[in-house]
């Protein structure tokens, strides 16, 4: 699948996952609102149900307070009409009523304060006329009373809470009930009118209303006469309701539980809950009043409560899914690098045992024919063979620890300055003699900016040799080989330098392209086969390509050649090193030789290493004192006479002392050439570490092993120890 069917595809799952999203969302807050809007309904309805109980329970106590002073004037016996409404003043002070009424059959009405309304008569108290209160069959009334004439003495609302008497007489005047008047605010003190508050704020109502839609208890209400406010009226001001006022009455005397929406002359929406007193003798309808936003406002908690709820909820999701998926890459990882481990030990182990096997093999055929005289220029020839098998070995080895510390990155790189001229001069008297003798023509073209540069000489080298290296193995006679040099400005101080190899060999097929830098690859085919590599050399070339900073390229076709570029970036030097500077003319006493053999102490704790490099060394004319560990080596180094030993070769790593304890005693013996002796550390490991603790210890040089002694006499010629 390409790229942009990809991004479609990747662009296609974003969308559907949005548009799941989206619909779920909207499912869901659908959910969330009707739920919500469910629990405060269920709210609205327990407070209900509480308050109009409690109201309820205050009409009942009130009830019973009259029943309870119509048996304490029952007790009295009172003969005369101005005796009982001396007892109805001193109970009525006693009470929460503000006034007191006995009522007779005929309908005349005897008040605590001593005063008689009769209706029968023109008086203007003939109009407070109370029998009709308790003509049904009810024991007990409760009814809103809001009598307007004057002559009454009522000046504001009250609520008129009356009980049926039964054998109360006086006077011969049998009295029909016993009333009393109680104010409105007594009931409002029983509730808390105001709910659903926020910020001192209140959404929410209750009231209490009559059949007429009169209100009885009100937040706003006012209990002062000429002043009425009624609930039908209200719902007809509003600007639209889901009942009209008719339809409300019809279900209040329907005795129905209901409930309803209307807007507000202002604009606000309110949702209007309604439920009537369970006793049939309280014939009043309790309300409660709540502003639509409690419903928005909680919906919207809980939907932000759900957002954050479930952004938690998606973090430890992807959290979780993160960690597995960190997981399963790190098994993954792990699996691959196991496997490619395991790929590299199964090729490393083919292809060390393979030139092994060669070795062991001419030994055993050289064993076989050593005592045969006509055998010699065999045994010779064999010899030779033994040799590049065993260079092919150590080339291998080499190669296969380039790749390790590459891959680990303890390769560290030395930047100093270096001449391109020198560089490629070299790679030409390297390369030349190998390439002619095959009948490829060796071309080398510079077209350089800057001809020193900094960077890893010896990195570069090993880069390039290992391009011209392949070319030369896998270009017939009759072609050629091209190595360019040019070079790319990139600002004042820095420079890109372009290495290109260009031939004419077998080339490379575009399958074995995609897997060239990997290690141990190489194609096979006609010419292939006939070449001996260890499949390493552009892995490590790539690997140190990438640890400069630069690239390599490779543009190849099957049967016409392949052409390699190395891209380099670096700085400019700033100087030439002294040792590029024309040096004057040597002393001739200064480079004769000396007029004494060398003599070197080998310190070597391996028999078979010892005795090959002494009789190397010995070959050449020189002396070797030999010691097996470094103790030794410090001991024969104490025995030995001042400038006696001209070289010491240090092992690193031998039993009872190592090389760099062995050569920190040597520096810090109190005799004059303990601090001047040249200590070469010669080991295996050429890892960085290994190299800073033998200088830290106090050597003066590094020598790899196998110990090359064309290298080691070099080493001893800069140090002005000529043989």
């Amino acid at each position: 699948m390409n790229s942009k069917k990809k991004r479609a595809v990747m662009v296609l799952a974003v969308l559907g996952v949005l548009v799941i999203v989206a619909a779920v969302s909207v499912f869901y807050m659908n959910l969330l609102n009707k739920s919500v809007a469910n629990n405060t309904y269920e709210v609205i309805r327990e407070l209900a149900e509480h308050d109009q109980k409690t109201i309820q329970s205050h009409v009942e106590t009130t009830w019973d307070s009259l029943s309870y002073m119509e048996g304490q004037l029952l007790s009295y016996q009172c003969q005369t009409i101005e005796q009982v409404q001396a007892y109805m003043n001193v109970e009525c002070a006693n009470s929460v009523f503000s006034e007191l009424y006995l009522i007779a059959e005929d309908g005349r009405v005897y008040t605590d304060k001593y005063v008689v309304y009769n209706s029968t008569d023109n008086s203007p108290g003939s109009r407070f006329d109370l029998l009709p209160y308790f003509e049904n069959d009810s024991e007990h009334i409760v009814v809103r009373f809001d009598d307007k004439v004057t002559g009454a003495g009522i000046g504001k609302e009250y609520i008129l809470y009356g009980i049926r008497l039964d054998n109360f007489e006086t006077e011969g005047i049998q009295m029909h009930a016993l009333a009393g008047l109680c104010s409105t605010n007594i009931i409002q003190d029983e509730l808390v009118l105001n709910s659903f508050v926020r910020d001192g704020v209140s959404r929410g109502y209750s009231a209490v209303i009559d059949r007429n839609g009169n209100y009885l208890v009100n937040t706003d209400k006012s209990i002062y006469l000429n002043q009425s406010d009624n609930f039908f009226d209200r719902i007809n001001r509003g600007q639209q309701t889901d009942l009209k006022s008719a339809e409300v009455a019809g279900k209040m005397q329907q005795q129905e539980i209901f409930s309803f929406y209307y807007t507000r002359k202002e604009g606000s929406r309110r949702l209007v809950y309604m439920m009537p007193f369970e006793r049939d003798d309280i014939d009043w309808y309790f309300l409660m009043s709540v502003d639509d936003v409690v419903f928005t406002e909680q919906s919207r908690e809980f939907f932000w409560m759900s957002i954050v709820m479930l952004g938690i909820i998606l973090l430890v999701v992807v959290g979780l899914l993160c960690l597995v998926m960190l997981a399963e890459r790190k098994t993954l990882s792990a699996k691959a690098d196991a496997k490619a481990r395991s790929e590299f030990l199964a090729n490393m182990s083919h292809e060390i045992r393979t030139p092994l096997n060669g070795v062991i093999g001419l030994i055993q055929l050289m064993e076989r024919d050593f005592d045969s005289e006509d055998a010699r220029e065999l045994v010779r020839e064999r010899l030779t063979k033994s040799r590049t098998t065993a260079n092919y070995l150590l080339s291998l080895v080499n190669d296969i620890l380039d790749v390790s510390k590459l891959q680990a990155g303890k390769v560290d790189l030395v930047n100093e300055a270096l001449s391109l001229e020198l560089l490629i001069d070299a790679i030409w008297s390297m390369q030349r003699s190998n390439i002619e003798s095959r009948g490829v023509e060796f071309i080398v073209k510079k077209e350089l900016i800057a001809p020193w540069i900094i960077g890893d000489e010896v990195r570069i080298k090993q880069i390039l040799m290992n391009i011209v290296g392949n070319a030369a193995k896998f270009t017939p006679a009759g072609g050629s080989i091209t190595l360019t040099v040019s070079q790319r400005q990139e600002d004042a101080e820095h420079i890109t330098t372009i290495f290109t190899c260009k031939d004419t060999g077998c080339g490379m097929s575009e399958e074995f392209l995609a897997h060239i830098w990997e290690s141990f690859t190489q194609e096979r085919n006609k010419i292939s086969d006939s070449v001996k590599g260890t499949g390493l050399g552009l892995a490590i070339s790539k690997l140190l390509a990438d640890a400069m900073g630069g690239k390599i390229t490779v543009d190849s076709e099957l049967g016409k050649g392949s052409t390699f570029s190395v891209e380099i970036p670096s700085q400019l030097a700033k100087s030439i090193p002294d040792f590029a500077r024309p040096a004057d003319k040597p002393d001739e006493a200064g480079a004769s030789k000396k007029d004494k053999p060398l003599k070197i102490l080998a310190v070597e704790d391996n028999e078979l290493n010892a005795e090959i490099l002494i009789d190397i060394l010995e070959n050449e004319g020189i002396d070797v004192i030999h010691a097996e560990n470094g103790q030794i080596a410090v001991e024969r180094f104490c025995a030995s006479a001042v400038n006696e030993i001209d070289a010491i070769l240090m092992d690193m790593q031998m039993p009872v002392m190592d090389g760099c304890t062995a050569t920190a005693k040597i520096r810090r013996l109190d005799r004059p050439d303990a601090k001047t002796v040249p200590i070469f550390a010669c080991t295996a490991n050429t890892f960085k570490e290994d190299r800073e603790r033998a200088v830290e210890s106090g050597m003066s040089d590094f020598l790899t092993k196998p110990i090359d002694i064309k290298a080691l006499f070099r080493t001893l010629a800069e140090w002005e120890i000529h043989i």
